[in-house]
């Protein structure tokens, strides 16, 4: 009975030991568990295989500290009951029980302290993934916005593009006014494109040049010149520009002579069919179809009979009969704009003369000259003239008369004596009004590059074609009177070739 008292003992400080340590913190330090005072026999106390060592004091009522007592180890080893009365027991932890209990301690502890740390780790991932999200989204949000920008700004574009193609595609909102084009031999889209665009027939060659190789009419440009206007659609004018119209319309070629009068070509643009002469004299002195030349004319007119003579440019013509009076008037226009380069303005500006002053002039070389070799000289001695204004306040040329009387005074419905005497140089001083007839190119040299000469004088043989040049008035009267010889000389040789 004694033997299984005392087991039950054990056991029960045992059971009692381990819940208190189950409820209790471990820190890894020998643990020692106060239990509540019992009378054990130590006696009784045997070696058990679950503790390795058991410490007993002996409590001394008179003293407020306890002596331990031996560890008995050996159950042989008996103490006499009656030497002990009252014990408190001190269970010191078995070693290898603590060891366990630390260890699994130690790992609820570790264990949690990673799931802690796991968990914050968590948290602070999911912390910078958040703001690593914030910080995308922040560093995308411009870029989505160049990027819509960038697409509306494409958008708004391409549509400002195909508006303004299929507007120049189609002419609208462009004016109707008629221009003069020249396509030349083996012109290709590329240029006829340029060349359009150029005369403001069109406004964006590249679309022309696409339209005319995707239409096939990029091989088939006929040369020649064209009436267009920008008001013509993109498939009009490949039409014009493609087509022969010789083969639907009648033509006929007219050719000016040098010197020749607007009045006189008017009547014979009326004589081949070509147009009315009235309604060409009003096309061709209103002008205005926006040649560069025309830039350069006086701004007044008043005192010209024409204003526009000496600009029909002598050349063969080819014109459509029946033709409207404003193209033809644009494609003498366009002759003229060819003829007068860049190279003759600048002689104009070194001579310190204008457009119209340099056509007025030739006019009148063109008149005088009795020959082409003539005409430098005779522009000589004209310039030499105007240039000593003081000697010489009047060019006193024939031509000038002969203009108002055949030409001015026939034509003009109300007569002024004074627009005849501007246009006549034995009345006016200096240059004339306005031209006398229409120069052509070698009349029109002679007077930008005249020979250097002291000639005020000259005067010329209309039968030989030989003109006599003097410096003073005496000798040019002596000039005259050969002259007249001359002719004289020629008018017997008639005589007598008509007797015999």
């Amino acid at each position: 009975m004694e033997k299984n008292e005392k087991n039950k003992i054990l056991e029960d400080i045992l059971n009692q030991t381990n819940q208190k340590q189950s409820k209790s913190s471990v820190s890894g330090k020998r643990y020692e568990q106060h239990i509540p005072r019992k009378n054990v026999n130590p006696a009784a106390l045997n070696r058990s295989s679950d503790v390795n060592s058991v410490s007993v004091q002996k409590e001394n009522k008179k003293a407020s500290t306890y002596h331990t007592g031996s560890i008995y180890q050996n159950s042989n080893n008996e103490i006499e009951n009656n030497q002990y009365r009252e014990y408190t027991v001190n269970i010191r932890r078995p070693v290898g029980l603590a060891d366990d209990t630390n260890n699994t301690s130690q790992n609820q502890i570790n264990s949690t302290s990673e799931t802690e740390k796991k968990k914050t780790n968590f948290d602070n991932k999911s912390m910078k993934n958040k703001k690593t999200k914030k910080k995308k989204k922040s560093a995308r949000l411009p870029l989505v916005l160049m990027l819509t920008t960038l697409i509306f700004t494409v958008a708004i574009c391409l549509s400002i593009l195909i508006i303004a193609v299929g507007r120049d595609m189609l002419a609208i909102g462009k004016d109707d006014s008629l221009k003069m084009i020249t396509i030349t031999e083996g012109a290709d889209a590329k240029s006829v494109a340029q060349t359009l665009a150029d005369e403001k027939i069109i406004k964006i060659p590249k679309a022309f040049e696409i339209i005319a190789k995707m239409s096939g009419a990029d091989t088939n440009f006929i040369p020649g010149e064209y009436e267009l206007s920008p008001s013509d659609a993109y498939e009009t004018i490949l039409t014009k520009l493609t087509t022969d119209m010789s083969e639907y319309k009648e033509t006929v070629d007219i050719t000016f002579v040098e010197g020749i009068s607007i009045f006189e070509a008017a009547q014979k643009l009326e004589e081949e069919r070509v147009c009315d002469a009235e309604r060409f004299l009003y096309y061709f002195n209103a002008g205005g179809y926006g040649f560069n030349f025309e830039s350069k004319l006086p701004s007044s007119s008043a005192s010209k009979f024409y204003r526009m003579e000496g600009y029909l440019f002598p050349d063969t013509y080819k014109f459509y009969v029946d033709s409207d009076p404003e193209s033809v008037c644009m494609k003498i226009y366009q002759n003229f704009e060819n003829k007068i380069t860049e190279e003759y303005y600048n002689q104009m500006d070194k001579l310190g003369m204008t457009l119209d002053e340099v056509i007025t002039l030739a006019s009148i070389v063109q008149a005088e000259a009795a020959s082409k070799d003539s005409m430098k000289m005779v522009a000589s001695v004209f310039e030499n003239r105007l240039a000593d204004p003081d000697n010489f306040p009047k060019l006193e040329s024939d031509p000038t008369t002969y203009y108002v009387d055949e030409i001015i005074k026939p034509n003009i419905e109300i007569p002024s004596e004074a627009l005849f005497e501007s246009y006549d140089t034995y009345q006016c001083n200096g240059l004339p009004s306005g031209a006398i007839g229409n120069p052509g190119l070698d009349a029109i040299e002679a007077v930008l590059y005249p020979a250097d000469t002291n000639y005020y004088f000259f005067y010329a043989n209309i039968d030989t074609k030989e003109t006599y040049f003097a410096e003073t008035n005496e000798e040019h009267e002596k000039n005259k009177e050969l002259v007249q010889k001359q002719y004289e000389e020629a008018e017997n040789e008639n005589e007598d070739d008509e007797e015999s």
